[in-house]
């Protein structure tokens, strides 16, 4: 590897931008009443399926984005992807029409789908050891500013119709300009070989993956179908409970992912402290304040789980990911990352259904029990992690890789 090229600050930057749009897809969700008001001959439940439907298409094109980055390369299909998600997600600002704005929304998924994985794997496959860790954790910082960027740009825009708010697309450039100009020499890092002449070619080996990977895909998997249950009961919980509004929560889990980007932006520092344990001590530290809120009697206390449930998931998230790209098989990154986001999105799309069984499991079925269940289980998901951790032996090439 050219140390001079992934050291450099441009290139990183170009690698980190992709992150800054990975949620724009969903930005314009408090766009939907003016929008079911334009498209009254529609239920409104086809017109709220507009805003979701990027997620499904998205879903479909990473599975074969492995497949798809294997043949064009990482770079061309980054670039692919950001053009047809540009264009696609600028089409409803010129037409309102529900059917071709339906089919723009799908195009924006897959666009969004062809680099979705990358934003993880490309940083799993250019870095190792403590470098890799810290990029990992600038990634879930990125785009927690690309998340609330978005909404501030929809928030300003969203006054001048339904139609101008989908101008928050622009902000697909951003990427497409930096990783254009400095991403250039990035197809080098991904499982890179030498030929006779000393050049660098990308090896076209088939993608495989392992029990380890399957083992972190789960674990995310079953993280995210709990933790969910702070994002879908919070509201009902703070009314359940008269300590506050729905207005209040989506206030409170807007600074909780503000919050998040103080540990994002010291994951480095954070990991090189805990290494092994990070990952439990992630799972607890979000379960804990996922416990506060629920068992709060005052508003103030749902702020305290709020802020400490803020520094959970930016722990958790770079922490499996990394742990992935260290058990993975050889030249994989592309599809680890694309079956860890496979299986984020199952659980979030499946976690109202869990939670729901889980619930009716104990006989309750309030806003607080839902929350005391994913509770428990993320306290249970860590003290498992948490034998592994101290138990398991670590394999010889990971113990020079954190050298490194």
């Amino acid at each position: 590897m050219s140390s001079s090229v992934q050291n450099s600050f441009l290139f990183k930057i170009s690698i980190l931008s992709i992150s800054l749009v990975l949620t724009v897809t969903t930005a314009v969700s408090t766009a939907l009443p003016a929008m079911i008001a334009t498209f009254k001959q529609y239920p409104s439940t086809q017109v709220e399926m507009l805003t979701t439907l990027p997620t499904i298409s998205l879903l479909l094109t990473v599975l074969a984005s492995s497949w798809i980055i294997k043949r064009l390369g990482a770079r061309r299909t980054t670039l692919i992807g950001l053009i047809i998600a540009l264009l696609a997600g600028l089409v409803p600002v010129f037409i309102n029409d529900y059917v071709i704005v339906f089919i723009s929304r799908l195009l924006l998924g897959v666009g969004v789908g062809l680099f979705n994985n990358l934003a993880y794997s490309l940083i799993m496959a250019v870095y190792e050891g403590e470098e890799r860790q810290t990029m990992l954790g600038f990634q879930s910082a990125v785009g927690t500013v690309g998340n609330a960027l978005a909404s501030f740009v929809v928030g300003l825009l969203i006054s001048s119709g339904w139609q101008v708010a989908f101008n928050v697309n622009w902000l697909f450039v951003i990427p497409l300009v930096l990783f254009g100009l400095f991403a250039t020499k990035i197809d080098q890092f991904t499982n890179p070989v030498v030929t006779e002449t000393g050049d660098t070619v990308p090896i076209k080996a088939k993608e495989t993956t392992n029990m380890a990977v399957v083992g972190y895909v789960l674990l995310i998997a079953t993280f995210f179908a709990f933790y969910f249950g702070l994002l879908l009961k919070l509201a009902g919980f703070l009314v359940e409970q008269h300590l506050g509004t729905a207005a209040v929560a989506a206030t409170q889990l807007s600074v909780m992912s503000l919050i998040g980007l103080l540990p994002s932006l010291l994951y480095g520092q954070i990991y090189k402290h805990l290494r092994r344990l990070t990952i439990p001590i992630g799972l607890i530290i979000t379960g804990l304040g996922i416990g506060i809120i629920a068992t709060a009697g005052t508003l103030t206390m749902t702020w305290i789980g709020i802020v400490i449930s803020g520094f959970g998931l930016p722990i958790v998230m770079p922490a499996i990911f990394g742990k992935v790209a260290e058990v993975q098989p050889e030249g994989s990154s592309n599809l680890s990352s694309a079956l860890m986001l496979v299986g984020i999105n199952v659980a979030v799309f499946l976690s109202p259904q869990v939670l729901a069984v889980t619930t009716q499991i104990i006989g309750q079925t309030s806003n607080k029990a839902t929350m005391l269940v994913s509770t428990v289980m993320l306290f249970v998901l860590g003290a498992i992690q948490l034998v592994m951790a101290t138990t398991k032996k670590q394999p010889i090439k990971n113990r020079s890789e954190m050298k490194s």
